[in-house]
């Protein structure tokens, strides 16, 4: 798997060549102090702090910037000062300061003596969403956009309105929406074509390429990661080149070429530690240590991973730690090291939680809705304006009609009924649209809600598998000293110490037994793809009696399958089997007094099967029958009947799983019958 890529950079500003010209400014400046002229030389100094953030020289651009701020705030010089805010939190955000760059567009946006207009201000706005959304914080990124996006658009502004489009696909590309990250982007590009904005269209083509390889669209993405290398390279903008290296090692990492894709990694690492990107440089670095770990090279990618940890620690970056996490996980699990695995993997499924939650999912789709809210009402006031001007106009043209005939204005009257018509129409059908717009935004909440759910069952599954997995090794080490202990001492203890010894034994094989079906719990989940293989359920059958067969003899017990009724499906094989053994060696073990028959049997019900499994045991209660499919649920003591209580849990994952239902029928004392159903339309199971 190649770990994502994350889409760094952000839309500049000044898009031409950032050094041209540099050397005249600065003569210029010289030739300003003499002349005295305050206005012209803060206008310089600001232009030759926008050339060193366009040359990527953060850090010599601040000092005018600063510079710029005392002399405006001294001669109450708004505009400069809010174009020095916004300057000195530029230097700061693209040298990863976060803290300090918020600081200042804050201070530009809130502060009344910077007189920002509506323009710097929807700037600000967009650049504190881009920081929200490199730290993680996507509820607050979405609404910073939202309300960037609305100045933007109020004020026609494309360029700024293509960077808004731009940001909000990142934040929908953070969360795995590819699809809407992919809309986003793609408007973004077409207003850059537009624009004829260069560096602006390197930015589009760096991310477009990103999101194609997410969809798995392998050869539109090494299209657009190689045009945008290319455009990179003539603009020299080294930044870009960085970032085009990294993306195109994640495409041949995917085709594994990994000699191409580690020395387009190793490139992409070293100008990013030139430039100063920490955050770059931990990027390229996860990527690197991923396709190392692909090949097994545990040794190389391992410091890989702490060193990028210690960055994104440093900077505080949420979703960079997720990557290390998840990678760190699966390195220390190649190397057979589980107990730091098992931490790993309890910081990655706790960090997940706190960013993909359902409150971050409400936040976005809240501000989403107050953003269409608003264009709404301006609209309604637009609408508005128009009928009072419309009013007025039909009362003029009353008073110029007056002398017409009767005839002509029953004619205008009836025009005027027909149009008032077709326009409350148009209404009614724009009406109809804006709800279903709003209807498929909430679809949109309800899917992605569904996706987070799924996620979070994956990642328990895991959990469970690597607990249950690590805690094995311990109670196989205490179970085996125990024996040693009874095979050597056990006549030098008396019937007390015997008797402790009998509870420690039968609590570690308990221990084991729950163990075994956590494992069997977790392996429970079937393949992604629909089965395609057919399936016959004698066959299955077959090998249930087969497992079984020393249970069955044991208890004096019968199993019967009507093998006339059991058809042959397309299904998964091992799932089947797993079911099947677990419903009949639980009616085997629920037997009661008498000796156990069970009986196996299918029909056919409205385009499913519906498969039973029947005892006459114990039977279950009413109350119970939905009690007894919970994990862990026990209804007996261990004394009357052994197990964990998770059989029944796993019997109603598979069932899940296949698409289908599970359910008992039951009287107390005369036995129970378990069904589930299957679809018999193979289009119709569940692909997991």
């Amino acid at each position: 798997m190649i770990t994502r890529f994350t889409l760094f950079l952000l839309l500049l500003l000044n898009c031409g060549n950032a050094i041209a010209n540099l050397d005249s400014l600065l003569a210029v400046v010289e030739s300003q102090k003499l002349d005295n002229n305050m206005n012209e030389l803060l206008a310089t100094k600001y232009s030759i702090g926008n050339k060193y953030i366009s040359a990527d020289q953060f850090a010599k651009a601040f000092p005018y910037f600063e510079e710029v701020l005392q002399v405006a705030q001294k001669n109450h010089l708004k505009l400069f000062i809010s174009k020095a805010y916004y300057g000195m939190a530029m230097s700061h955000q693209r040298r990863n300061n976060y803290q300090e760059a918020l600081m200042f567009y804050t201070k530009l946006i809130s502060n009344e003596s910077s007189g920002a207009g509506s323009k710097m201000k929807a700037k600000a706005f967009s650049q504190i969403s881009y920081i929200y959304q490199t730290l993680g914080d996507y509820d607050q990124a979405f609404e910073m956009q939202m309300q960037a996006l609305e100045l933007h658009e109020a004020a026609g502004d494309k360029k700024m309105i293509a960077e808004s489009n731009y940001i909000l696909a990142t934040n929908f590309f953070y969360q795995d929406q590819f699809d809407q990250a992919l809309i986003y982007y793609t408007k973004a590009y077409d207003l850059c074509v537009e624009l004829k904005q260069e560096r602006i269209i390197y930015s589009c083509l760096s991310a477009l390429g990103s999101v194609h390889d997410m969809l798995d669209h392998d050869t539109q993405s090494l299209h657009y990661n190689t045009e945008s290398l290319v455009l990179a390279e003539k603009l020299n903008y080294k930044t870009g080149i960085a970032y085009a290296y990294g993306n195109m090692a994640t495409n041949y990492a995917k085709k594994e070429d990994w000699t191409k894709a580690e020395d387009l990694y190793l490139k992409s690492i070293e100008i990013k530690k030139e430039l100063g990107d920490q955050l770059g440089t931990s990027g390229s670095s996860i990527g690197l240590a991923n396709i190392y770990l692909d090949q097994n090279k545990t040794k190389e990618a391992i410091p890989l991973l702490q060193n990028a940890l210690q960055l994104a620690l440093k900077l505080k970056t949420r979703p960079r730690k997720l990557e290390v996490y998840e990678l760190m996980a699966r390195a220390y699990s190649m190397t057979e090291e589980m107990d730091k695995a098992h931490n790993y993997l309890k910081d990655y499924i706790a960090l997940k939680d706190s960013i993909l939650n359902e409150k971050t999912v409400e936040e976005m789709g809240k501000s989403k809705r107050r953003y269409e809210v608003h264009k709404k009402e301006q609209e309604i006031i637009l609408l508005t304006t128009e009928n009072e001007l419309l009013g007025k106009n039909k009362k003029i043209q009353r008073m110029r009609t007056y002398g017409l005939a009767g005839a002509l204005l029953l004619v205008i009257a009836f025009l005027a009924m027909f149009h008032n018509r077709h326009k409350m129409q148009s209404q009614l059908n724009q009406l109809l649209l804006d709800k279903n717009e709003l209807l498929n935004a909430k679809n949109d909440e309800i899917r992605i809600k569904n996706n987070l759910l799924k996620q979070s069952n994956q990642d328990l599954t895991s959990f469970a598998y690597v607990a249950s997995h690590d805690l094995k090794e311990p109670l196989r080490m205490i179970k085996s000293y125990t024996q040693i202990l009874q095979r050597r001492y056990n006549d030098l203890l008396d019937d007390s110490g015997r008797e402790f010894m009998f509870f420690v034994t039968d609590a570690v094989d308990r221990m084991e037994t729950l163990l075994d079906d956590l494992l069997e719990f977790s392996r429970s989940t079937p393949k992604k793809d629909i089965p395609k293989t057919m399936i016959n359920l004698n066959d299955v059958m077959f090998l249930v009696e087969s497992n079984l067969r020393g249970r069955l003899e044991d208890s004096n017990g019968r199993l019967i399958i009507k093998n006339e009724n059991l058809p042959i499906i397309k299904s998964n094989r091992s799932q089947l089997v797993q079911l099947l053994q677990n419903l009949v060696s639980n009616a085997v073990k629920f037997r009661g007094e008498r000796d156990p028959i069970v009986t196996v049997d299918c029909k056919m019900e409205k385009n499913r099967y519906v498969i039973s499994v029947s005892d006459n045991g114990i039977g279950i209660s009413n109350e119970n029958k939905q009690k007894v499919f919970e994990m862990f649920r026990r209804l007996h003591t261990r004394e009357e009947y052994s197990g964990t209580g998770i059989g029944l849990a796993t019997c109603k994952r598979i069932v899940n799983h296949l698409g289908g239902e599970i359910w008992v029928e039951s009287e107390l004392g005369k036995g129970s019958t378990f069904f589930f159903s299957i679809p018999a339309k193979v289009e119709e199971l569940v692909a997991v």
